[in-house]
């Protein structure tokens, strides 16, 4: 499996007892190109190396569950602490909680908060 990101060391910011790190594109894919900045993320494990998925801007994808796969997207000021597969787009201030599954073609976007256990797809 190629890796289609890194971690700039010298950019993270603390979320609660948390620190993430700002990732950069290795290679191209989707609409990212080698080189692109892209958001927060604490870990490998919150965002999948395969598909086309992304973590943009000033987002934050993070804890033991927090995750986008597939070519799932998350923007803007998204906080993103459930999973996130498919197609689905988080953007804006949107808030996807612990516990949380979004897939499909799901868009949330605004200040909309997905909690726990529900599971949205379209």
């Amino acid at each position: 499996m190629e890796k289609k990101y890194e971690f700039i060391t010298g950019d993270s910011v603390q979320a609660g007892q948390r620190r993430l790190f700002r990732i950069r594109a290795l290679r191209d894919f989707g609409r990212i190109r080698r080189g692109d900045v892209g958001g927060y993320i604490e870990c490998e494990a919150n965002l999948a190396h395969e598909g086309d998925g992304w973590v943009a801007d000033v987002a934050q994808v993070y804890g033991p569950h927090g995750c986008v796969r597939g070519n799932g997207r998350v923007s803007g000021e998204a906080w993103v602490l459930g999973q996130v597969d498919g197609d689905a787009q988080i953007c804006d201030l949107a808030v996807i909680g612990e516990g949380a599954h979004v897939g499909g073609r799901t868009i949330v976007c605004g200040d909309d908060i997905v909690r726990g256990e529900e599971k949205l797809e379209a």
